[in-house]
């Protein structure tokens, strides 16, 4: 199972009692009944549990519950979230509590659900455990600020309520507000593929690259400006004034007038110092306790990628286990050892090969959900030594400024200290023009210009890994895809015959569909029927989560459509179930067209679960009655059971 699904909804009373709607993962799943029986507050439900910022549960519902929640499942690692409901006239509760783990253990009443965390808490868990890192949105070079990507702008992608899907103007939730519109834009290179962790990663690593090579690039000035505007015969002039060496000889070379220069250097004074060679003191201690920092993030950030490494070695080696597995349906089905795992023939007797390789491949996959489990957080970890280690680096640079600053800042006591107080003195100016001379000799040298070379070559090539026209081209490319993709669902399902020869339209930029015809776009708007709006909503978003799980991208594979049957049987005229036996017109033969590309999409094997909420029902058809999980009848029975006390 590579996605994951939901479980069960749960609804708890106010009187400590508990109602569940249990769903197949990876499959179709279909609940219809009449009008006014709370199918349409399941959209809600599962957008409030996830974050939303309003409840809008349906005042009748919300008046029945206390707590919502949802489980989450795959493979045997469960996930459940539960979030308070509001009372009126409040809009929203903080109030929130989640579970993790193998064989959980689900609340029975309100009242054991305790306040644990707030919705940031949850969520933030709940997004490790899908692997959303610590990312930030793509503006593509605009001025709009970057914000952190959340579940909340993948929600768009998971619910298709009853005012979206035949919509002619939006095709996902959440368009209709400029704000939130411009959060799932900047998101969504994010969810597509084009940007991930590693660009993250690259980005930030491009950040300190270039700060590196300019404070390389400063310091190299100065240090030449320091020996351009230091004569070493004038220290060594004052140097002798001082008693701290002989006269320099006449005509003496470079290499005399350097090793005079570091005896001067080596000058070991045996009184206590001033307050500035104190001060120099703990600078120098400073930069020391700086260096080792350094040495031991950068120590720590190697043994970080290494780990990350080694997970993406072990992932590799564990994913290619289990597509060879899936070919057989032991990873997507774990086998039971008292049955065969190739013919599903019951056993005699309990065979210990298939029981342990049923054993084997659990521990497998428990080891591969770990490896994604952890990966976000290694990428922060690794995000955090990064900017500490720049950080570390500019007070490096910082204190190395503050040491010279203080050399050249106090020149001006010098005529008024005692003889001792002068030599210290001196004898600091000399070690600063030594060590700048050390390091122009060294910045000379072929092996600085190389690190030069290699620094401003790094550079320029993460600047084109991460280049904002090569990011605009991926998505160009994602949308293609998709729409190439969505051509080929659509070409199955109901669609008017002048449109269903020519390719599909997608911009994700501002997520307009439509056909492109040979001369123009005809977008969705202007292609009319809301059977045609149907059918393009249905096909671009089964076309979306193809492109998801193909590249493994961290949104659930969940997608629930709100009455398919709207184009026939609209919900103002409909107020019952309707029931569609043998006989079937052209409309209830169109409406089974969608059902069938339903069950036909779950059984290419990517963990897509679809939960479908609908009036109608085909009691002759075998897959569709038994994907129903619930048949509603107005005063029967419901989302809210008979007998629920109500509480404003």
């Amino acid at each position: 199972m590579k996605r994951w699904n939901i479980r069960q909804i749960l609804l708890y009373s106010h009187d400590d009692r508990r109602h569940e709607i249990t769903f197949e993962v990876e499959q179709v799943n279909i609940i219809t009944g009449d009008s006014q029986t709370g199918k349409s507050a399941l959209p809600e439900i599962i957008d409030y549990v996830l974050g939303s910022s309003e409840c809008h549960i349906p005042t009748y519902v919300r008046r029945c519950v206390s707590w919502v929640g949802l489980v989450w499942k795959k493979n045997e690692t469960e996930f459940a979230m539960f979030r308070r409901v509001p009372r009126a006239p409040y809009k929203s509760s903080s109030d929130m509590h989640f579970i993790n783990g193998r064989n959980i253990t689900i609340p029975n009443q309100a009242d054991e659900i305790p306040s644990s965390t707030n919705i940031a808490g949850a969520l933030k868990k709940f997004e490790r455990l899908i692997g959303i890192g610590d990312v930030q949105s793509e503006v593509f070079g605009s001025q709009r600020d970057r914000h952190t990507i959340s579940i909340r702008s993948a929600m768009p992608y998971l619910l298709q309520d009853d005012n979206i899907i035949t919509n002619k103007n939006t095709l996902i939730r959440g368009l209709d507000d400029y704000q939130r519109l411009q959060t799932i834009i900047d998101a969504l290179p994010y969810y597509f593929g084009i940007t991930d962790e590693a660009t993250i990663e690259k980005e930030i690593e491009l950040k300190n690259l270039k700060k590196q090579l300019k404070r390389l690039e400063k310091n190299s000035s100065e240090d030449e400006q320091i020996t351009m505007s230091t004569n070493a015969h004038t220290l060594l002039h004052q140097a002798t004034q001082l008693g701290l060496c002989e006269a320099l000889p006449f005509g003496a070379t470079e290499t005399v007038v350097n090793s005079m220069l570091h005896k001067v250097a080596q000058w070991n004074p045996y009184s206590d110092s001033s307050l500035v060679e104190e001060r120099l003191g703990d600078l120098y201690e400073q930069l020391n306790a700086q260096q080792n920092e350094v040495i031991s993030i950068k120590k720590r950030i190697n043994y970080a990628k290494k780990s990350i490494q080694f997970a993406r070695d072990f992932k590799s080696t564990a994913t290619t286990q289990q597509r060879r597995l899936s070919v057989i349906d032991i990873f997507k089905n774990p086998v039971n050892p008292v049955s065969c795992p190739l013919c599903q023939q019951n056993l005699e007797e309990v065979n210990e090969p298939i029981k342990q390789i049923s054993e084997t491949v659990k521990k497998v996959q428990f080891d591969l959900d770990n490896v994604e489990k952890e990966r976000p957080s290694l990428d922060s970890y690794i995000t955090y030594l990064t900017e500490l280690l720049a950080s570390a680096e500019e007070k490096i640079s910082s204190i190395n400024v503050q040491i010279g600053a203080l050399i050249k800042d106090n020149e001006k006591l010098e005529s008024g200290l005692d003889l001792k107080d002068r030599r210290n003195r001196l004898v600091g100016v000399v070690n600063f023009y030594l060590d700048s001379v050390g390091k122009v000799a060294s910045k000379s040298t072929s092996s600085f210009s190389s690190d030069l070379s290699v620094l401003s070559e790094r550079i320029k090539n993460l600047s084109l890994e991460i280049d904002v026209e090569s990011k605009k081209e991926a998505l160009e490319n994602v949308e293609r895809r998709i729409a190439a993709m969505a051509k080929e669902i659509i070409s199955d399902l109901p669609f008017e015959d002048r449109y269903k020869n020519n390719p599909l339209y997608l911009n994700l930029r501002d997520f307009k569909v439509g056909v492109s015809l040979p001369t123009r776009i005809e977008y969705m708007r202007d292609v009319g029927s809301d059977e045609n709006y149907l059918s393009l909503h249905i096909s671009m978003m089964l076309a979306m989560h193809r492109h998801f799980a193909e590249l493994n991208r961290p949104v659930p594979g969940v997608l629930l459509f709100d009455q398919i049957s709207r184009p026939y049987f609209p919900s103002e005229d409909v107020t019952e179930m309707v029931e569609i036996g043998e006989e079937r017109d052209n409309d209830t033969k169109a409406l089974l067209q969608y059902f069938n590309m339903l069950f036909n999409e779950v059984r290419r094997g990517e963990s897509l679960q679809i939960i479908v909420i609908e009036h109608a029902y085909f009691k002759n058809h075998t897959e569709y009655m038994k994907a129903v999980k619930k048949r509603w009848k107005k005063g029967i029975d419901g989302l809210i059971p008979i007998g629920w006390p109500e509480r404003d």
